[in-house]
């Protein structure tokens, strides 16, 4: 089978997750080159993974300029994604974006036409779709084992440092972060909720800036409305002053999922219900360790977190087809953050837009 090769555009810690997936899938896939506006940071990255790179503000027209590189995987400020992608999509390349695939919705419209235009493949990075829990409840909803979904909440309580935002210079800032705790952090639970539960109808949100020195948020929360008709609440937050703590709740009619830091904490249908038998004690309600270790134990070969992403979006390319996260789903996320955004300024309700900004 032919190789995808790639080129990364950025050299920062998330470009390190993206060439160490790409070198996990040395069968398909070949890492030949790099880039970075800072010079010294791009000519460390050649030399920990031996390829040539290019340093300074025409790094990215160089590694675009290259025959060999099919494709490009932007590790860049998110503010740069939709710049970045347009130029690769134009120079004949593939690109996988990381999270937010932009920081407005014009800019994620823009990325989707040229998309459009170039007939280049655009996919965006959402590991956490890829993670067994996430596959497993997504799996029953689609069969119809939770019903109609009632609730759906996702939960973010990160700690972030004031040196965090201050190092990268452009962390927290509204042109080239786009957002803060929910934009930067968030948006991959806010993804995963509103993929499981079919999607964000409209919102109404607070955000603030409660214990850091930055332009945009490091708390924001939000009422929904789910197009199901049910009702969640999303919460985004750097301030944490103890643990990480990650969580995507599911409840339907009949069925529920609790997944926590990626694992299955909590699961339940009334399809899968064991009945006992009279000899038998009643189960626990929570499935979720059995459930999880027996999809384990039957997909011993499924790839999660980046390498995963990179496997399905090489896969996509090579045989003509969409990504699963095609540029459209990157978009729907952007939708929900840029709502809540514009509720909390607003001090009102907000209808999530579906279709391109005008």
């Amino acid at each position: 089978m032919a190789k995808l090769r790639f080129g990364i555009v950025g050299a920062g810690g998330i470009a390190h997750a993206h060439a160490r997936a790409l070198r996990g899938l040395a069968d398909q896939a070949e890492l030949v080159a790099a880039c970075d506006a800072v010079a010294a940071a791009a000519e460390r990255f050649g030399q920990e993974f031996g390829i040539p790179t290019y340093g300074g503000e025409d790094g990215v027209e160089r590694l675009l300029a290259r025959p060999d590189v099919d494709a490009v995987s932007l590790a860049t400020p998110s503010g740069l994604h939709f710049r970045q992608a347009g130029a690769a999509l134009r120079a004949g390349k593939h690109v996988l974006t990381e999270k937010p695939m932009a920081i407005t919705l014009e800019q994620a419209d823009e990325m989707i036409a040229a998309q459009a235009q170039t007939g280049r493949t655009l996919g965006c990075v959402f590991q956490q779709r890829f993670n067994p829990a996430a596959v497993i409840v997504r799996a029953a909803i689609d069969e119809g084992r939770f019903g109609r979904i009632l609730h759906a909440n996702a939960y973010l309580k990160w700690h972030r440092t004031q040196q965090y935002y201050d190092q990268g210079g452009w962390r927290g800032t509204w042109a080239m972060d786009g957002g803060g705790a929910l934009m930067n952090q968030s948006v991959h639970y806010i993804d995963l909720m509103q993929w499981l539960a079919g999607g964000v109808a409209a919102v109404q949100g607070y955000t603030g800036t409660l214990n850091h020195r930055i332009e945009t948020e490091d708390a924001g929360v939000a009422a929904v409305r789910l197009r199901s008709g049910g009702l969640g609440v999303i919460e985004g937050m750097t301030n944490n002053p103890a643990n990480e703590y990650d969580r995507v709740e599911i409840y339907g009619t009949d069925g529920m999922a609790v997944i926590e830091g990626g694992q299955l904490a909590r699961y339940f249908t009334r399809a899968e219900e064991v009945r006992p038998t009279e000899a038998e004690p009643r189960p626990s309600r929570n499935l979720a360790p059995q459930v999880l270790e027996r999809w384990k134990a039957a997909h011993p070969d499924w790839k999660t977190g980046h390498p995963a992403v990179f496997q399905s979006f090489i896969g996509a390319v090579l045989e003509r087809r969409e990504p699963p996260v095609t540029a459209r789903e990157g978009r729907k996320a952007v939708a929900i953050i840029v709502s809540i955004y514009r509720a909390a300024r607003e001090g009102r309700e907000v209808t999530v837009p579906e279709g391109r900004a005008e």
